[in-house]
């Protein structure tokens, strides 16, 4: 696909739906306000940032989500040793369940969500443990004018709770008592969102549900909204909408949280996979 040029850096659309790699950017050193405003620009517009042959340290990881806004630091994930406002994404060899591998929105249980999250690659497994992203603004364009006015309509329930359930949860995904306990109050935290929010940034309506923290629709019962809710998760995860991401040695992403989903791919047993990420704050969404 032919690559789309400005004077200081170039995009590389991954698909026609989501995502694009960035070239002639050096993360590692400070941004201009001119490469600032093109990086945020192209976020909103693409959903996620692929940046390759990157080096950062874990000073440069902070600074940069800096330029974003303030910083989001999660209650419940490890933090980097020496590094309180970066976030460890760690499997060890030995571990089965991975962090994050299910389709969701990072923190849509909370009042105000990050506004996205800056994943850098610190080591990969040989093969495997791929990340993939889907655009909601586009799965929310692809339904029928009805299912759209129906959904404007609606609010939905995020809660934490919802993805410790054991009964949304495959057998290799089910946390111990021990794991239950250490998240502590966190697992209480839930908030009530617009079905359809506008991106604040472009005006763009974005389909704000996702299976690992929505319960219901407001004013329905969880067995009312089953349905539609499988309906629209399928809808969102149509190849059409998808992009898969091949981590490298070197890879940083930058997704937008409030326009995709995510879903770290759990297929390399045996091997250690480690990853840091800096999340910025967000605001609450509105439409």
């Amino acid at each position: 696909m032919a690559q789309l040029r400005n004077p200081e850096l170039e995009l590389v659309p991954a698909s026609s739906s989501i995502g694009a790699e960035v070239l002639g950017v050096n993360l590692a050193s400070p941004l201009t306000e001119s490469i600032y405003k093109k990086i945020r620009n192209s976020l909103c517009e693409w959903g996620v940032l692929f940046f390759k042959k990157q080096n950062l340290t874990p000073e440069d990881h902070v600074r940069l989500g800096r330029y974003f806004g303030e910083l989001h630091v999660s209650k419940t994930i490890t933090k980097v040793k020496g590094h309180p406002l970066i976030a460890e994404v760690r499997k060890e060899p030995q571990q089965k369940r991975n962090i994050g591998g299910n389709w969701h929105s990072d923190h849509s249980f909370a009042s105000e969500p990050p506004l996205g999250s800056i994943l850098v690659a610190r080591e990969l497994p040989k093969i495997g443990g791929d990340t993939l992203f889907t655009n909601m603004s586009c799965a929310f364009e692809k339904l029928s004018w009805g299912m759209q006015e129906t959904l404007r309509s609606l609010n939905a329930v995020h809660a934490k709770k919802n993805a410790l359930d054991p009964k949304n949860l495959s057998l290799d995904r089910q946390l111990n008592e021990t794991e239950l306990q250490s998240i502590g109050s966190a697992a209480e935290e839930f908030s009530k969102h617009p079905a359809v929010i506008r991106h604040p940034e472009t005006g763009r309506e974005v389909l704000y549900i996702n299976p690992t923290y929505t319960v219901r629709f407001d004013g329905w019962s969880e067995e009312e909204s089953k349905p539609l809710l499988k309906f629209l998760y399928d809808e969102a995860t149509k190849p059409e909408n998808t992009y898969r991401f091949r981590w490298e040695d070197g890879s940083v992403v930058f997704w937008d949280n409030r326009t995709v989903w995510h879903y770290a791919l759990n297929d390399y047993q045996g091997d250690r996979r480690l990853l840091h990420r800096v999340s910025i704050k967000g605001s609450k969404p509105k439409h």
